[in-house]
């Protein structure tokens, strides 16, 4: 079995991601002190939930990751115990198989397609 070397990931790319996450995190914390009003959430059975608006935002993001997570498990716990076992889905019968490409044995040294 073939396994993957890791790849030294440049200097700067990790600056830059570094970078990235930074400006990310202050986006986000501005937009949790623009926030701090608080706001209230009115449920069944006449229930209320007072909290600031950053809070709420927050647990709403959080809900939708769970249920996202949770929509996508069947398909990744298919895919894991497809890959386990070391077979994948085989087409069906009868389906076309693509044709390996075929490469012209002297170099094209003309614009093709006025490209």
């Amino acid at each position: 079995m073939l396994t993957a070397l890791p790849v030294p990931i440049p200097v700067f790319m990790r600056i830059l991601s570094w970078f990235l996450r930074l400006v990310l995190f202050l986006l986000l914390f501005g937009l949790a002190l623009n926030n701090l009003e608080p706001v209230t959430l009115h449920l069944l059975f006449g229930t209320e939930w007072r909290t600031p608006m950053i809070v709420l935002l927050l647990v709403v993001f959080a809900l939708g990751a769970v249920l996202g997570v949770l929509a996508l498990m069947p398909s990744w716990l298919r895919h894991r115990r497809l890959a386990r076992r070391g077979t994948d889905t085989p087409p069906p019968a009868g389906a076309p198989t693509a044709a390996p490409a075929e490469f012209p044995s002297q170099p094209i040294d003309r614009p093709i397609d006025g490209v």
